[in-house]
Formats: structure tokens, C-alpha cells, sequence
């Protein structure tokens, strides 16, 4: 497999990233990622840009809430539960990767994709006394250990610190889909990896070099 990332070819009709669109700001900001390290990424909302992607990425939003109804309007989730079983690598970033949950309790309770068992909560530091007086959210630049090989972080060193911005984290029933862990007065699932699917906590877009690194890795599978 070529490591390099590639660009769609001129007049083919495929867009080598689609990015779904939450009609945010940070959608943008993801695309901007993409554009500063030359790969060619979309903001879709529709079935056929979607059905067209060689890869998708679910961005951060405002909020779990924002995202679900955002891709419900747009009727994309049977394009999505597609792509993932015609093994199409799939980016689920922030919400993003709440979205792929079964079950999220973020504002109330929320159903999700069901594409990784498990749910997303919030922090519950009873048990530990340090976490006791860690604030919430979790804003700021934390170190991440890798656990299982996960292809997104190559050429990266484990204990890389990324940049978070959170409230809520995914605990994946089956522990051997957390593909890193970072810790914020608990350990919790820094990233989550379930074949063609990948979601991470922290947001690469603002995790200079190595969250460039990390959407280089994922444009290249």
C-alpha cells in the first residue's frame, strides 16, 4: 500500500474524503486540516457524495445532539452503515466518534449508529479521590499511549500529548476496540479502532504536527 496521501483524479467523480456536514464551524476547520496537508477533502450532505467517497469523516460538533440530526435530516445513515461494510475507512472525531456508539447521555439520552457497542457518558470520578477535584471539561493538551497497533498513529511516538476539548467519553463494551487511552483523573478511551472504523476523543485539527499526522495516516489506508 502507498503511504502517501492521494487526491482524487480530475473528472473521476470520487472525493477521496468526504467530510459530513453539521453546518459548524469546526466541520471547516477539519477541511482546513485537510487542505493545509494537500488531501482532498469535501464537505457532503447528501447520499451520492457520500455513496462517492473513497473515505468519511464524522467531525466535531457543537453537539451529539446537532450531529444526530444532522445526519438523520439528511438521510446518510444507510450510506454510512454501507461504507462501513463495504470496508470504506470511516473517522469518527469528538462527536464524531460519540455518534458511533450505541447510546450516548450527553443532554438527555441519545441513540446512536450501533456501529461500536457501548455507550458514552460522563465523567464519574466516585472511587477516586485524585479525580475528585479534576475539572470538567477536559480542555487542553493531554498525553495519549497507544494500546493495539492502531494504523492511525504511525510515526507517532505513545505518550504523544493531542489537544482535548470534552465532557463526555466512549466506553466501548468490548475493551479490546480502545485503541488508546489518555487520563483525566479516570483512564478513559482516547481512541476506539473496530476495522474499517476509527474514532478519536481529541480533536487533531487543533493538535499541530501530530493531529496533521494522524489525518495523513488515515488519508493513506
Amino acid at each position: 500500500m502507498d503511504p502517501r496521501p492521494r487526491t482524487a483524479s480530475a473528472g473521476s467523480g470520487e472525493t477521496l474524503i468526504a467530510i459530513v456536514n453539521y453546518e459548524s464551524a469546526r466541520t471547516q476547520e477539519i477541511r482546513d486540516a485537510f487542505a493545509g496537508i494537500d488531501v482532498d477533502a469535501d464537505i457532503v450532505a447528501s447520499i451520492d457524495r457520500v455513496d462517492r467517497a473513497s473515505r468519511i469523516v464524522l467531525p466535531p460538533a457543537a453537539s451529539l445532539a446537532r450531529a444526530i440530526r444532522a445526519v438523520r435530516d439528511a438521510g446518510i445513515i444507510p450510506s454510512l452503515m454501507r461504507a462501513i461494510d463495504q470496508g470504506r475507512p470511516l473517522l469518527g472525531i469528538g462527536h464524531g466518534l460519540h455518534l458511533l456508539f450505541d447510546v450516548s447521555y450527553e443532554e438527555g439520552q441519545h441513540t446512536g449508529l450501533g456501529v461500536i457497542p457501548g455507550k458514552v457518558t460522563g465523567f464519574d470520578f466516585a472511587g477516586h479521590p485524585v479525580g475528585r477535584s479534576t475539572r470538567v471539561p477536559h480542555q487542553g493538551w493531554s498525553q495519549v499511549t497507544w494500546l493495539n497497533g492502531c494504523p492511525l498513529f504511525a510515526g507517532l511516538k505513545s505518550g504523544q500529548e493531542f489537544y482535548f476539548d470534552h465532557a463526555y467519553h466512549a466506553e466501548p463494551l468490548d475493551h479490546r476496540l480502545v485503541a488508546a487511552t489518555c487520563s483525566h483523573g479516570i483512564d478513559f478511551s482516547a481512541a476506539v479502532w473496530n476495522g474499517p472504523v476509527f474514532g478519536v476523543q481529541f480533536l487533531p485539527e487543533k493538535s499541530g504536527e501530530a493531529g496533521l499526522q494522524l489525518l495523513k495516516n488515515f488519508a493513506s489506508l
